[in-house]
């Protein structure tokens, strides 16, 4: 994976955990970050991961699975790849698939209760294979309109 996808990666799961955690009314990272993120993704980023840590003790578990998922792409980045030159076009593709595939996903709480089922037996049932899921470190999520269309199949 080239340096600007992971940089358009890493702004869309920022971009969805500022809209989970910010206040009703405050800006979202794209809203308030997008027009310098690309001239300076390193030093933007940082700034952008210094923000929503503020926000920290409003973290659930869906939000943890978002930070997972930043720790995995800055572990799979070169410390070379981690600087301030000029993000190419490339990021705005990665940027856009990563916060379309992540606004419809749902931890095992919302997976519970659209389905009316306990969050036990949604964890044993995604274990199992029976729901569609995958796991992200010890939590597994599911894409939510997948799970509507199988309570709606019911």
């Amino acid at each position: 994976m080239n340096r600007d996808i992971k940089f358009g990666r890493l702004l869309a799961i920022a971009n969805i955990l500022s809209e989970k955690v910010f206040e009703e009314g405050k800006q979202s990272v794209v809203q308030k970050y997008m027009s310098r993120y690309s001239q300076k993704p390193a030093k933007t980023f940082q700034k952008i991961h210094e923000e929503l840590l503020e926000y920290a003790p409003k973290f659930g578990q869906d939000e943890m699975v978002l930070l997972d998922m930043f720790g995995e792409i800055l572990a799979n980045m070169d410390e070379s790849e981690f600087t301030n030159e000029p993000l190419g076009a490339k990021y705005l593709h990665a940027y856009h698939s990563q916060q379309h595939q992540l606004s419809n996903l749902i931890g095992v709480e919302e997976a519970a209760k659209i389905l009316g089922l306990s969050p036990g037996t949604v964890k044993n049932k995604c274990a199992a294979g029976e729901l569609p899921a995958v796991k992200i470190g010890k939590t597994w999520v599911m894409d939510k309109t997948m799970i509507t269309d199988l309570r709606k199949n019911d």
